[in-house]
């Protein structure tokens, strides 16, 4: 699957008791996580809640391909590959990568793990059934040889993959497989991550399904087709209580989930877990996941009932972490940014010129002093402060990009070149000079519809707080009807990764705050280009030119910094002139623990659930 993860922040949950576990016999050997509210999407498919993908890169593991603490992409070739892959490019330019896997990888339950599991987890998550059941597309092999023709099939209602295969995916082996990708998609800049691979127990997920090759291509198969394909992955994925969408028993990380209840993930050390790519596996035995009061977070790990909190950037509660004794940190720059998310497929939002005059009401700087506190710094566009794309071409951006800061005759401008330009008869121009405080004077378009926004933001956020006093103060002077719900973080993500898809009538906002961090393997492809729009890309951004762009971006030779850099540039230019998202800050992450924990090195891309091999408790 593509190793690309979406930083969702800022879900905030009141836990009314907290275990005070930290002192006895069970707690010396178990390490405690206080985080905000989690979905419970502990696979892939989903949004990408950040607190979810602890527990994923805690039970789930054996990846061909290991993204390190520095942001390097390395083959395992420590616990999962017998060697490196083997390439080879054919007379039309289509490049196979070979996998030989190591013969001693076994899941939590002591089966072994062989060939067919990576293949099946590359058809499942290529497959039109998969699309279907998940709300993140079915993107897995979509590079490859033949994927349209195994995805799409004949286009028609009924369509399904079984039995049909997939050409550039091949089962060679009972510890070999290989995976083709297509002329077309190359070069690519992170062309490793194109093929990388893991392990799915898809007996848990089609039961009675196996994976065969006839030499044509890997493909699923199955005796017992009374039921449809779709069907069946919705009763094994999706059911609340068993699904492994929500409770995944069978994996191969270094831990495995035990239970999640009352928001607590409890996981315990997997004992067939071989090693991590380093050869290293870990001690800790026990670790509860649990959302915790974030308005006390810190306060927690200082009174030693909780030992780690991640992600902490409010000045307050980091100077308070510093003044403590028994409590230690490790920061470094976020890999990514947060933002205001418009919802670029309908209502006003819908216009460039709206979202650009909605960006004139913010006044920014007010997310690095109230809320940051110095620990932060604005930024113009999709990228955060750590990559070092954006390090090398700071200043040139800083010259093309334009600066979203509180101005209310701009707003105005841009409002008057949009459809909402007119008083309520929709022909008489709107005129700043009459705005009221009250909000009475509105704009209209031609249609007589008022100017309304619609902002979706979460409760006990400073974030929220701070966009919704801007435009409550501001609106109004820009004849904008402003209004807002605060709702819980799964509400927010439900109508953000699905409004696309809703109806008018179901439809409800146009504006969402947010916050997104980025793997190493840069792509905007699958968050800005129109194919994607209501999948991967779900505020629905359709734009010719930055599709042209970031296509350009992903066909850049890996070994060209250079001219990545410069498309880079053309993207994040494009992208601030159409502004999908009004961009807020980028800062600097604190990672704040209890000293009894031993051994934490976090990095923008490198997680305590990374870490964990690397982790101790002191006793």
């Amino acid at each position: 699957m593509k190793l690309v993860k979406k930083l969702f922040l800022l879900a905030l949950f009141a836990l009314s008791a907290v275990a005070l576990v930290g002192c006895d016999k069970k707690g010396a050997n178990t390490l405690i996580v206080g985080t905000p509210e989690m979905n419970q999407d502990f696979i892939s498919g989903w949004d990408n809640n950040a607190y979810d993908m602890y527990v994923r890169d805690l039970i789930h593991g054996y990846g061909t391909l290991v993204e390190t603490e520095l942001g390097e992409y390395v083959w395992d070739l420590e616990a999962v590959l017998a060697k490196a892959p083997e390439t080879q490019t054919d007379s039309e330019g289509n490049k196979t990568y070979k996998f030989t896997l190591q013969e001693d990888l076994k899941w939590n339950n002591g089966e072994p793990i062989n060939a067919k599991h990576y293949v099946a987890n590359m058809l499942l998550y290529s497959s039109a059934e998969w699309e279907e059941i998940s709300t993140a597309g079915a993107t897995a092999g979509y590079d490859l040889v033949g994927y349209a023709a195994y995805h799409d099939g004949d286009g028609s209602d009924d369509y399904t993959v079984l039995n049909v295969p997939f050409e550039g995916v091949r089962l060679l082996g009972d510890y070999q497989f290989s995976f083709t990708i297509a002329e077309e998609s190359l070069p690519y800049f992170y062309e490793k991550v194109l093929v990388a691979a893991s392990p799915i127990y898809y007996p848990n997920y089609l039961p009675g399904y196996d994976v065969k090759d006839d030499g044509e291509g890997a493909y699923f198969t199955t005796t017992d087709t009374s039921k449809k394909m779709v069907d069946l992955l919705e009763e094994t994925v999706l059911d609340t209580e068993t699904g492994q969408r929500y409770m995944p028993l069978v994996t191969c990380g270094p831990y495995k989930l035990v239970s999640f209840a009352n928001q607590v993930a409890t996981l315990e050390l997997n004992k067939h877990f071989k090693t991590n790519y380093e050869g290293k596996k870990p001690t800790i035995k026990n670790i509860q996941i649990k959302a915790i009061n974030q308005e006390t977070d810190v306060e927690q790990v200082i009174a030693g009932t909780v030992d780690i909190v991640n992600g902490v950037i409010e000045a307050e509660k980091i100077n308070a972490a510093r003044e403590d004794e028994n409590t230690d940190m490790v920061s470094y720059p976020r890999n990514g940014y947060g933002y205001l998310g418009f919802a670029n497929y309908w209502g006003p939002t819908k216009y460039a010129e709206v979202r650009r005059g909605l960006g004139y009401l913010v006044d920014r700087q007010k997310f690095l002093t109230q809320y940051l506190g110095g620990f932060g710094s604005l930024v113009n566009g999709p990228y955060g402060e750590a990559q070092w794309f954006y390090q090398e071409t700071k200043d040139e951006l800083e010259e093309k990009l334009t600066n979203y800061v509180y101005d209310i005759n701009k707003a105005n401008e841009e409002l008057d070149k949009s459809p909402y330009k007119f008083e309520s008869d929709g022909v008489t121009p709107w005129d700043a000079s009459k705005a009221k405080a009250d909000g009475s004077y509105l704009r209209y378009n031609a249609n007589k519809e008022p100017l309304s926004v619609y902002h979706c933001g979460t409760p006990d956020n400073p974030v929220t707080d701070i966009l919704q006093m801007e435009f409550e103060a501001n609106a109004w002077k820009a004849g904008v009807k402003y209004r807002i719900d605060i709702a819980t973080f799964d509400v927010l993500l439900q109508h953000y990764g699905s409004g696309y898809s809703m109806s008018d009538t179901e439809r409800k906002y146009h504006m969402f705050n947010l916050a997104t961090g980025y793997t190493s393997a840069y792509d905007p492809y699958y968050y800005f280009h129109s194919e994607w729009a209501g999948k991967t890309n779900p505020l629905g951004v359709v734009d010719s030119e930055l599709d042209e762009l970031t296509v350009k971006l992903r066909r850049v030779d890996s070994n060209d910094k250079d001219k990545f850099k410069e498309i880079f540039v053309q993207v994040v230019d494009r992208w601030n002139e159409i502004l999908p998202t009004l961009p807020l800050y980028s800062n600097e992450y604190f990672d704040i623990y209890n000293k009894r924990v031993k051994g934490l090195k976090t990095s923008p891309v490198w997680t305590w659930a990374n870490d964990i091999c690397d982790l101790t408790l002191e006793k």
